[in-house]
């Protein structure tokens, strides 16, 4: 590679390759957390899937994030911590600056190629490629079709902690590698567009969770925001500062003390119905109308199901014969 095209090309793989990597295991992970909190873990909802897989992929990342800007594996950040436990925030602080080109990579990467293969999605399109390309439509029941046509539903376990480390490098570098600013600002700018268009026309929630998945957002950002924060005193202690560290010292702790408020005042109270909403179901005429068939599985009230058509609309009975045709083809 060094001896093609005057070692450019060398240069480029270099410093290319480790963040097509890293977005590659990104693009992996949730596959392996979902599969763990569904045969493991036994979860049993849809909603409280995606939480597991929002926790454990958001501190994935966020580890992630700083096995990287501290040392080249978590040993060797753990080793020089320990010989050194006075100078953790100073080896934090040094480190920090030489890696702000890879982040800055990373954001360029994920605007010009993650958004894109949102808009794109890319599973239901090979979904329909291969349907144009080895079946004959006119001949699939409308099952098949369904299959192939189905509406898509957010997936929030791996969609949320995507937004969040986007959102957690640039608390990090805000302060100390400003550069990073305008490239988060143009992917969350991309992303308010394409995750609105996706949300207006393309994703169909398939399950009601409440929304559970919003409070964890809110905490893992004002946790993104405190790693941030600490980073800033770090690098502030390796530039000989006095006053500063210590004017910043009480904002982690602020931000903890927010996280605990807002936890107390908005989670848990949505955690529960309210008195008065309560009070307002019992009066709904609805509650005082309690049939034989109220607490009976909704399966074993149903009427007698009935087959669905060939076809929604067409000549059913046309493609029905040519289906015929083509099968007695192959028979004989």
């Amino acid at each position: 590679l060094n001896n093609y095209s005057g070692g450019d090309f060398a240069k480029f793989v270099n410093g290319y390759l480790p963040v097509v990597a890293l977005l590659s295991l990104v693009m992996v992970l949730p596959i392996v957390f979902q599969h763990i909190a569904e045969k493991y873990e036994l979860r049993k909802t849809n909603s409280d899937v995606q939480r597991s897989v929002l926790s454990r992929f958001f501190y994935y990342q966020l580890a992630n994030i700083y096995v990287t800007v501290t040392a080249g594996s978590a040993m060797d950040a753990l080793a020089d911590i320990l010989n050194h436990p006075s100078n953790a925030f100073a080896i934090l602080g040094k480190s920090l600056p030489r890696v702000v080109g890879y982040f800055i990579i990373f954001l360029v990467t994920k605007i010009l190629v993650g958004l894109p293969m949102v808009l794109l999605r890319i599973v239901p399109l090979i979904r329909m490629l291969f349907l144009k390309c080895f079946c004959r439509e006119k001949l699939l029941t409308q099952q098949e079709l369904d299959e192939v046509y189905k509406e898509n539903t957010i997936v929030y376990g791996w969609e949320y902690p995507n937004l969040l480390l986007v959102i957690t490098i640039c608390f990090t570098y805000s302060t100390i590698s400003p550069i990073i600013l305008p490239f988060g600002a143009i992917f969350f700018l991309g992303a308010f567009v394409v995750y609105k268009k996706q949300a207006l026309f393309v994703y169909s929630p398939t399950y009601e969770s409440g929304g559970l998945n919003f409070p964890s957002a809110c905490h893992r950002t004002l946790i993104g925001l405190i790693c941030g924060q600490i980073t800033l005193i770090g690098y502030s202690i390796l530039r000989v500062g006095f006053y500063q560290p210590a004017a910043m010292l009480p904002l982690p702790f602020y931000t903890l003390g927010m996280i605990n408020f807002f936890k107390v005042m908005y989670e848990e109270p949505s955690s529960y119905l309210s008195l008065e909403r309560a009070i307002d179901l019992d009066g709904h005429p609805a509650a005082r109308s309690v049939g034989h068939d109220m607490y009976r599985q909704p399966v074993l009230t149903e009427p007698d199901a009935r087959p669905f058509k060939y076809r929604r609309s067409g000549d059913d009975d046309s493609v029905m014969t040519e289906s015929m045709s083509v099968l007695n083809e192959k028979v004989v």
